[in-house]
């Protein structure tokens, strides 16, 4: 058994030094990699979103308002068209 495992010793000598030479590399790559806590990036781009949305609000009361407005006008002028109408009618 002994004498079958030198014989591919040359063979798995350069596969052991390769193996080594990647999982040292894998260390010192994972060593350098930066460990960054991405919990403020998304609270921030969860805050933007949250202004982005609170600005389109505001938007949206604002042009609901005036549409109001129109409306509110609109009806006080129809009635006082139709009550410039109905004095016509009755008293004329």
């Amino acid at each position: 058994m002994a004498v079958s495992f030198r014989r591919f010793l040359p063979a798995y000598l350069p596969l052991a030094f390769e193996l080594f030479r990647h999982f040292k590399r894998d260390f010192s790559h994972n060593g350098n990699i930066r460990k960054a806590d991405h919990t403020s990036e998304k609270i921030a781009t969860v805050e933007h979103m949250l202004v982005r949305l609170e600005k389109k609000i505001q938007h949206n009361r604002e042009t609901y308002e005036k549409i109001a407005y129109r409306i509110y006008l609109w009806l006080m002028l129809n009635s006082v068209i139709m009550i410039a109408i109905g004095i016509k009618i009755f008293f004329y």
